[in-house]
């Protein structure tokens, strides 16, 4: 597919006029199943494509042993060929945003979404780019890295096609989370994952749910030390976690109840905005809704311990866009809070708010558009003996941490 040609900035990014949308309205400051095996390994077969030479994609590199951490140059002709599908959304939009903010380096940028989308122009470093249609012939070709967030259903349809044109696939939806031939992948947690993953070679790695990375951010180091046996979570999830849609529905409800008028309920089924409520996920059989066992099975897989025992539950919150989470944990090993606090204080991406005096602790606004997961409440479990008991309260920015900046470092993995 022949890529457009930039021309010079015309309009105001549009990450910014997003945002301060978003600000004004409080946010303040800040397919059919297929055996995974076989799918696997058709996938890579298809992707046997020779690509020029790439920046760090040595074959030879030692395997298991790569760490996070932030690939800092520019735009350069060495640099992989992204994609970012779902270029118009809420995280493909910060998708833009982080990649520009941690100087990732690329060769090009392609922006893809749906046909309703094609056309449009996009702003981003100073140039303009036109949305392509994802479903056009040869709208993956040339692409190293391909960035999506368009949704399970977007992802089962189009990212088969990106890796059989030699892509890797970083997939912020839930369509191959659970896929055992897929890793699942918090670079702070468990990076060894990747380890079979090159740039050349189409492959797809899943981002996880955004409520289990911001647990596992914080949840991680202590497990490390001392074992998780037991977890158990509650959620209090923002608007964007469920879209731009809902973002601009929250601030448009709480203006008209402001306004002593009723509310307008396209996204959820009930009011929002001065109102909490069961997550919108559907329930299973088990009582369970969807959003809470998504928190269970990527726990078990991203640990690779199916024996943990975890129970969640997930509620919607009137904040615009950085998730809280209450965390209770039971250890195998005794861990005291002051040790937990230096556990955690080392912790790559966490960010301690811990004073009891002021009583001053996280909160989606402090976290929002930040990078850090913040980490307070830390307390020993009374409830628990021998000291084998924590509470914790985490909060992260939904969008950035718990999507587009962990997919981001994704990709910064593969240049290793």
């Amino acid at each position: 597919m022949p890529r457009t040609a930039p021309t010079p900035k015309k309009t105001k990014n549009l990450c910014e006029v997003f945002f301060e949308v978003v600000r004004a309205a409080g946010a303040a400051a800040l397919g059919p199943v297929v055996d995974s095996t076989t799918r696997a390994a058709t996938m890579q077969a298809a992707a046997a494509v020779h690509r020029p030479h790439l920046l760090g994609a040595t074959p030879g590199r030692a395997r298991g042993g790569r760490r996070p951490s932030t690939v800092r140059m520019a735009l350069r002709e060495d640099g992989p060929s992204v994609a970012i599908v779902g270029a118009t959304g809420a995280v493909g939009q910060e998708f833009l945003r982080v990649i520009s903010s941690r100087d990732f380096p690329y060769r090009s940028i392609r922006l893809l979404a749906s046909e309703r989308s094609a056309g449009k122009r996009l702003s981003f470093e100073d140039r303009e780019y036109t949305v392509q249609d994802l479903a056009a012939p040869g709208a993956f070709d040339g692409v190293d890295i391909a960035l999506f967030s368009a949704g399970g259903g977007v992802s089962r349809a189009y990212a088969p096609a990106a890796v059989a044109s030699g892509a890797v696939v970083v997939d912020n939806s839930s369509a191959f989370r659970m896929d055992p031939a897929v890793p699942l992948v918090i670079p702070e947690v468990n990076p060894e994952a990747m380890e079979n993953i090159r740039l050349g070679k189409g492959a797809i790695v899943a981002n996880p749910n955004c409520s289990t990375i911001i647990c596992l951010m914080a949840a991680t180091p202590l497990h490390r030390h001392a074992k998780v046996l037991r977890m158990v979570v509650s959620t209090y999830q923002a608007a964007s976690g469920a879209g731009a849609a809902a973002m601009e529905e929250l601030k448009l409800q709480t203006q008209e109840v402001l306004a002593g008028k009723a509310p307008t309920c396209n996204i959820f089924s009930q009011q929002y905005a001065f109102n909490i409520f069961s997550h919108n996920a559907p329930i299973l059989e088990n009582g369970y809704n969807e959003e809470e066992m998504k928190m269970v099975k990527e726990t078990r897989k991203i640990w690779n311990d199916k024996d943990v025992k975890i129970t969640a539950t997930c509620i919607r919150v009137p904040v615009m866009r950085a998730h809280a989470e209450s965390v209770n944990l039971q250890f195998e090993k005794p861990l005291d809070e002051d040790s937990a606090r230096e556990i955690l204080r080392a912790a790559p991406g966490v960010t301690i708010i811990d004073d009891r005096a002021s009583n001053h602790f996280p909160t989606p606004l402090e976290v929002s558009d930040k990078d850090d997961v913040a980490v307070g409440r830390i307390r020993q479990d009374l409830s628990v003996n021998d000291n084998k008991g924590l509470d914790i309260f985490v909060c992260g920015d939904q969008i950035r941490k718990g999507a587009a900046l962990n997919a981001v470092q994704i990709a910064e993995m593969l240049l290793k």
